[in-house]
């Protein structure tokens, strides 16, 4: 039987997004309920070369723009960019605010 290995996983082929839904509540579903409707998404993203940069509006040379926002469809856009293909990206971790 092997052994086991303990060390932690590395995270050079990570892109950790940051991401949060803002939503209206119009539609009323019962007397006291309403529905959160999505209305945009806002998101911010970085990587084992960007993660010390302080600017977010700064780009990053590996995983590009680090803050996105998505109106038009939010939730579809977003899962849309979260399966985009990326070479070097070997697991995205996505966290909600």
């Amino acid at each position: 039987m092997a052994s086991l290995k303990i060390e932690l996983p590395r995270s050079d082929n990570v892109l950790f997004v940051f991401y949060d839904f803002e939503t209206t509540q119009v539609t009323k579903v019962t007397e006291t309920a309403t529905l959160h409707d999505t209305n945009l998404v806002c998101l911010q993203q970085y990587c084992s070369q960007c993660e010390m940069l302080a600017d977010i509006d700064e780009d990053c040379e590996r995983c590009g723009r680090r803050q996105h926002t998505f109106w038009d469809v939010p939730i579809g856009d977003l899962l849309s960019y979260l399966c985009e293909p990326r070479p070097w990206v070997s697991k995205v971790v996505a966290i909600a605010h």
